[in-house]
């Protein structure tokens, strides 16, 4: 039995298309795949997990203006815009974002008729201003501008 196996691994080693190399098969410091990715780059997941979070913070860092373009109500020189309130600053003459304020208020899902609410045409069109958020007076729905 012993001579069975001796002559196979004999065979084996002695057709060098079947030979082993020994060690590494390149030279170190080389890969195999000499157009692979480059050390240190990122994979498409990290990537897109970094650009979330960028966009992320760059929203939450934006700065609320008060655009007097946009439905708005107003009481006693307060602005109530998209839930948020707004002073007129007569030093800096424009509104400003009065402190101690949720930087990202949700916009109420409908209408409620039973609160107050303002009625303004806004580009030829009645809308309802509640709490600073444009409704449509038809649906109760809002009206995203």
């Amino acid at each position: 039995m012993r001579r069975k196996r001796e002559n196979s691994e004999r065979e084996v080693y002695q057709n060098p298309l079947k030979k082993r190399p020994r060690g590494r098969p390149w030279p170190k410091g080389v890969s195999g795949n000499p157009a692979g990715r480059p050390k240190g780059a990122k994979n498409k997941f990290t990537l897109a997990v970094e650009t979330g979070i960028r966009r992320a913070k760059e929203k939450l860092a934006q700065p609320r203006i008060f655009d007097p373009d946009k439905p708005h109500e107003s009481w006693d020189g307060y602005y109530l815009q998209e839930g948020l309130w707004f002073a007129w600053d007569p030093i800096r003459r424009e509104h400003i974002l009065l402190p101690d304020q949720d930087p990202a208020p949700k916009p109420p899902a409908r209408f409620d008729p039973a609160e107050r609410r303002t009625e303004m045409v806004w580009k030829g069109r009645l809308i309802y201003v509640q709490h600073g958020w444009p409704f449509d007076p038809g649906t109760w729905k809002r009206l995203k501008i």
